[in-house]
């Protein structure tokens, strides 16, 4: 993903911009008030937040003109217009017009409007069209036919079994301890998930997310699991915001976009999410597009955070100094 950290002045802007959407309906309330006070530790500014002005989506497109600080703000206003668990009218159709005077043409706009419309079929059907899932199984039919896509969905469904397949993922048990290997192999052990080619193990085409969990170091409970598709949605190259779209309606609305995982409600951590976000962003190599993971089994889980720039949480709490914009009405 290509992410950028805005200037002081651009996130100030910004936050006016969150703090106008999350006031439309007529109220801030504690979850909105604790997004705009908490990102604020990432993006380094100190803005009591009574004292944001509110800023009309006119005034934001005239001052900010860099592209790709304006897509990502409309993403950032999406999440604060949910980030109360509901779709309200009023935020969203606030945030659409902030979508339109940016001049971003971004699909969870159109989302955001088919969950506030209740056109549940229309959502799914949308992100599933653009999730990675898709270009799997155009993979598969290329490399496969119609083989490789039946054994990829019983595998999806943990009806495949593969005595050889199972053998050779049992013997990452072997590998070094502190490899990518040892760790995978332990990380399922420990987490009850069966080994591919076992019963009821995942297929293949999907290990790269076991690998994220492991070379991220984020776990699999439910907040986890949200920052592990943040840093996803970092490294990948291609619809990377529809991760965290996915993330925020399966975790913290409580939308049940996929059958394989039940919905959960109050797990979206806006900054563990920009974290994991800028995380995966820095990355080297994409994990879910064309990278081999065999040939790297062996090597150490520490050796390969270096040598795909994966960066401590730490690394990514930007500090300034209390400050007031020349100019600022806020």
């Amino acid at each position: 993903m290509e992410l950028k950290m805005p200037t002081a002045e651009q996130a100030h802007w910004g936050l006016r911009a969150m703090k106008t959407v999350a006031m439309a309906d007529g109220a801030l309330d504690d979850a909105e008030r604790q997004m705009l006070t908490s990102v604020q530790t990432i993006l380094g500014t100190h803005y009591a937040v009574e004292d944001l002005a509110p800023i009309t989506p006119e005034e934001l497109a005239s001052g900010l003109s860099d592209r790709q600080v304006r897509y990502q703000l409309v993403q950032g206003l999406i999440v604060v217009s949910l980030i109360d668990g509901n779709a309200n009218r009023d935020e969203t159709e606030a945030v659409e017009q902030f979508a339109r005077a940016l001049e971003v043409d971004a699909p969870e706009v159109r989302d955001l409007r088919y969950l506030l419309n209740g056109e549940m079929v229309r959502l799914r059907l949308d992100l599933a069209r653009r999730f990675w899932l898709r270009e799997k199984v155009k993979e598969i039919w290329n490399n496969e036919g119609v083989r490789g896509i039946f054994k990829f969905v019983r595998g999806m469904l943990g009806r495949y079994e593969d005595a050889a397949l199972a053998s050779r993922y049992q013997a990452l048990e072997h590998y070094p301890a502190g490899s990518l290997g040892r760790s995978y192999w332990e990380y399922c052990r420990e987490n009850g998930f069966p080994l591919p080619g076992e019963k009821g193990g995942a297929a293949e085409q999907v290990l790269f997310h076991d690998c994220a969990h492991v070379l991220s170091g984020y776990g699999t409970t439910p907040d986890e699991e949200v920052q592990v598709a943040c840093f996803s949605a970092g490294f990948q190259r291609r619809d990377p915001w529809a991760f965290v779209f996915f993330v925020l309606l399966q975790f913290h609305v409580g939308i049940r976009v996929t059958p394989i995982t039940g919905a959960r409600t109050g797990f979206f951590d806006p900054v563990k999410a920009m974290i994991a976000i800028r995380r995966g962003a820095a990355m080297t190599v994409d994990l879910n597009s064309g990278w081999d993971y065999w040939p790297v089994m062996g090597a150490q889980v520490d050796e390969l955070r270096r040598r795909y720039n994966i960066l401590p949480v730490d690394a990514f709490f930007t500090v300034r100094p209390p400050h007031q914009l020349a100019g600022s009405t806020a």
